[in-house]
């Protein structure tokens, strides 16, 4: 091989290189945009959720001031039911119940997606991968897969508004690209200051029976003694709390675990004497 072709090819090879690098910062940059836009924008949008063979519409209104972010959801179809989210509690009206659940919020969690925590966290189990531009809700947007790098968790694709990064679409698929569910706004508007009553309630709550989560239970003790021994790589425990739930009378734990992208809430309850053993399955 003459020096030239072998110096032409070199080159050749650092330009692919370098154009590589450059598309995965260029994803690392667009979910970087969404982690921000998620929580500084005004909005007030329609989605679609589907999985399992189920389809649910829900109106999402989410408004940020010097009081924090707030967030009201509305069921557009199925039972009637209204949710209200601010920094400290989650409020569920269930008119056909004549129920009112509140409790608190929950860390991390986000709506109706949740957020990479820390990139660097999940690139050890994901490639993040420009994917071509779109348009969800008649918006240009721009796409990203995120991929794992084995078998153990399922792949994400996201379309973002190219122009604040507000995600407009998300499917999570499996090993053969086939989707498992997806979110997916079918309409949205943006504001600069957003009206006050669009986050307050329509549903009054009176007359209704309210559930209130107990803030008092003691987190040191350990009353279950139960642990997961091993975990799939780059999972951890993220939160571990106990509390009512409003169906039942014992105390129930509430573990949450984490690769930085994909959680899994695990509940743990004692089982009464006169129960029988739950038999469940499981997938590979």
């Amino acid at each position: 091989m003459s020096t030239a072709r072998f110096r032409f090819l070199n080159i050749l090879f650092l330009l692919l290189v370098a154009q590589s690098l450059w598309a995965s910062d260029e994803a690392n940059h667009w979910l970087e945009m969404m982690a921000q836009a998620i929580h500084q924008l005004n909005y007030d949008g329609v989605f679609i959720y589907s999985h399992d063979g189920h389809l649910q519409s829900m109106r999402i209104i989410h408004g940020v001031d010097e009081r924090g972010e707030r967030e009201r959801l509305i069921a557009l179809n199925g039972p009637s039911r209204e949710v209200i989210r601010d920094r400290e509690k989650v409020t569920c009206y269930l008119p056909d119940d004549h129920a009112v659940l509140e409790e608190r919020v929950n860390p991390g969690r986000a709506f109706p997606f949740r957020l990479p925590e820390r990139l660097e966290q999940i690139r050890q189990q994901y490639r993040i991968e420009l994917a071509g531009e779109d348009r969800v809700a008649g918006m240009p947007a721009q796409m990203v897969a995120i991929v794992p790098r084995d078998n153990l968790r399922y792949g994400h694709n996201i379309w973002l508004n190219q122009d604040n990064g507000l995600l407009l679409r998300a499917t999570t698929v499996d090993e053969n690209g086939a989707d498992i569910e997806q979110v997916m706004f079918t309409q949205i508007r943006f504001f600069t200051s957003l009206p006050e009553q669009l986050l307050e309630p329509q549903i009054a709550g009176e007359g209704m029976e309210w559930h209130r989560q107990d803030t008092e239970i003691d987190e040191t003790v350990d009353r279950f003694a139960w642990r997961i021994a091993r975990l799939p790589p780059g999972f951890e425990l993220k939160t571990s709390r106990r509390h009512q739930m409003s169906a039942r009378a014992s105390e129930v734990e509430h573990q949450v675990y984490s690769d930085g992208l994909t959680s899994i809430s695990v509940f743990v309850e004692l089982r009464q004497d006169d129960e029988r053993g739950f038999i469940g399955h499981s997938r590979k």
